[in-house]
């Protein structure tokens, strides 16, 4: 059965903030980089340093736009076609019995200290 457009739509627009990540973490290596060769004495570096510090800011404030644009329509959709979603759950009450395990470790640390 094919993903409804919606869908579609959502997950290419993910992609996208995926790819720019990557571009940031790119642009950062890069600013790093030449921020090494500054720290060296390499004048001559300073042009692509502020090129380079440019670029991760630019693809930042893309990827923050982005993510804000993806968040707004999460917002908008809760309760229409996103949530609430119909889970079939076969281990019931095991999730609950973590839960408590773990705020019982919890209050042993607190008590410890």
């Amino acid at each position: 059965m094919p993903q409804p457009e919606y869908i579609n739509e959502r997950l290419e627009a993910l992609n996208d903030i995926d790819k720019e990540l990557v571009i940031i973490l790119s642009n950062a290596s890069q600013v790093i980089g030449t921020l090494a060769g500054l720290k060296s004495g390499n004048e001559a570096m300073k042009p692509q340093f502020e090129s380079h510090v440019k670029a991760f800011y630019s693809s930042l404030e893309r990827a923050s736009v982005d993510l804000r644009r993806e968040i707004k329509h999460l917002d908008d959709n809760i309760g229409t076609r996103l949530l609430p979603i119909n889970l079939d759950k076969k281990a019931t009450g095991q999730d609950d019995e973590k839960l408590q395990e773990q705020l019982e470790l919890l209050e042993r640390e607190l008590k410890r200290q």
